[in-house]
């Protein structure tokens, strides 16, 4: 009976968790290469599963992209969180880092969703929303390590200004200049030295 039982198996097969991990692995590929009108199919092809393999992870290829979103998102939130813990550290260049995500292609792909399908506009606008308190937070805590006393903007406005920054010049090799801008704007310093506004 065990032997029939791993011949109707098939023998071997990736668990499920495997084939949803192949399946975003290859999805952040595409997604990166084609952007979000990238197929199932494509995506499919790439991870080496089967169509009934994507509908038994996925209800479509939105929640696919919610799920790759949730994960970029929630990378950035314990980012942000931990900024601040070291006050010798380069915040600036942290949170370009940060911003700069696991792969640029692949944050355009998820701008484009939010554009095309309003179920990700509105999870993607409660995302920001969260992203822009998180920063504030970090930022805060930085100014406060650093003693800044007079910076260009408040936390918030100035964790708003630098995701929309982020969304505009990252991945077009302006990072230093996005660092240079990011100091200015949140910590009131200008190559490692405060500066009056």
């Amino acid at each position: 009976m065990i032997g029939l039982t791993n011949q109707t198996r098939g023998g071997d097969r990736p668990d499920p968790t495997e084939k949803r991990a192949r399946l975003a692995s290859a999805a952040r590929q595409v997604f990166a290469q084609a952007g979000y009108e990238a197929s199932v199919q494509q995506i499919c092809r790439v991870a080496g599963v089967g169509i009934g393999t994507f509908y038994n992870q996925f209800l479509d290829k939105a929640d696919l992209m919610r799920s790759l979103m949730d994960e970029e998102h929630a990378y950035r939130v314990r980012a942000f969180d931990a900024m601040g813990a070291d006050p010798s550290g380069d915040a600036a260049v942290d949170i370009v880092r940060v911003l700069s995500g696991s792969d640029p292609g692949l944050l355009r792909a998820m701008a484009e969703a939010c554009g095309i399908d309003p179920r990700l506009r509105n999870v993607g606008l409660d995302m920001r929303r969260e992203s822009r308190v998180r920063l504030a937070a970090a930022f805060d805590r930085v100014r406060e390590a650093r003693g800044a006393r007079h910076p260009a903007l408040d936390s918030t406005t100035a964790a708003s200004a630098t995701l929309a920054l982020g969304d505009t010049e990252l991945g077009r090799d302006g990072t230093a200049e996005v660092t240079r801008i990011v100091n200015i704007l949140a910590f009131a310093e200008s190559n490692g030295r405060a500066i009056r506004v």
